[in-house]
């Protein structure tokens, strides 16, 4: 970044995922900051706006136990604050949630019932109607105690349970949902003096060794444009490199699956970290998280290729 402190700033984010939004967010909550001496621009490649990568799909995981320590011990509170000055709770799902270690077995799915909720002899599974499951899913609750399982977690398959195990005190582990929570950071800038243009840098423009503006290509039109700029920052992830190439940041492939549940069962709040061994005879071990969602979702993120097995994992149909 560039410029002087005591004159005007034109400030302009590069990226619209939740380390832009919410720094667009604490911009215009600093005591100094006022439109009439400053503009804060967020730029968006998205024609969708923002949050259309990782940071509408991820987890949402808000945990004390995470690492960086340093960065922990200021975000944990720092969410928590957020929550009850905006209504967290209601406007991006702000809630504490269980969180364990689960190591089991996958089980397959048969064509006919992929998809359906539907288990063989047409019986159909679900959480809140055990009368018509088989006598191999029907809940024991020694069992359950025996493996560790929480008397809530009712969407993990004792059956297919080899053990789990809590990983942190009620308490220390809270979510968000990734998506609303990244919109409205944005949309709670916006209120307050923030601009979201749509568009795609192509460029830093750059007079007497410091930041001038960035050049960009509007979305809705296609058309160039320049944008004078006394502070850039570069919040675009894995893309950065394509604005600045001697930042050291490279990609990671990952997969997440988004697994519905019909509107009427109630979906217990855990995080699960899983180590599962998918029944298919070549003795593979996946390792995916599984996010409980407030609205009736469950969200497994995995690295490279894991999620595409066609598995029920541990989840009931």
């Amino acid at each position: 970044m560039g410029g002087n402190v005591n004159s005007r700033k034109d400030i302009i984010i590069i990226g619209g995922g939740i380390i832009g939004c919410s720094t667009a967010y604490q911009l215009t909550r600093h005591p100094s900051f006022s439109p009439s001496t400053t503009t804060i621009k967020v730029i968006e490649a998205s024609k969708h706006g923002v949050a259309q990568g990782a940071s509408g799909k991820a987890g949402g995981l808000v945990a004390k136990w995470a690492y960086p320590k340093e960065l922990v011990a200021v975000s944990f509170a720092e969410h928590v604050k957020l929550a009850e000055e905006h209504n967290g709770g209601d406007r991006w799902g702000w809630r504490y949630v269980g969180c364990g270690s689960w190591e089991g077995k996958g089980a397959l799915l048969s064509e006919e019932e992929s998809g359906t909720g539907v288990g063989a002899g047409g019986r159909r599974k679900s959480l809140e109607k055990k009368a018509g499951l088989e006598e191999t899913h029907i809940s024991d609750p020694a069992g359950r105690k025996r493996k560790g399982l929480p008397e809530d977690l009712l969407w993990v398959d004792e059956n297919l349970t080899q053990h789990y195990s809590p990983m942190a005190p009620h308490g220390d582990t809270a979510q968000v949902h990734p998506l609303l929570f990244t919109t409205s950071m944005m949309d709670l800038a916006t209120e307050k003096g923030a601009e979201l243009i749509l568009g795609r840098v192509t460029g830093l423009n750059i007079s007497n060794g410091k930041i001038a503006g960035v050049t960009l290509l509007r979305t809705s039109s296609g058309e160039k444009e320049i944008l004078s700029a006394t502070h850039v920052i570069i919040a675009a992830g894995a893309w950065s490199p394509s604005i600045l190439p001697s930042l050291p940041i490279s990609a990671t492939r990952a997969h997440s699956v988004t697994i519905r549940t019909r509107p009427s069962v109630t979906i217990a709040p855990y995080v699960l970290f899983t180590e599962i061994s998918l029944p298919d005879g070549r003795g593979i071990t996946v390792s995916p998280e599984i996010y409980a969602r407030l609205e009736t979702k469950f969200t497994p993120v995995g690295p490279e290729t894991t999620l595409c097995s066609r598995t029920t994992w541990m989840m009931y149909s």
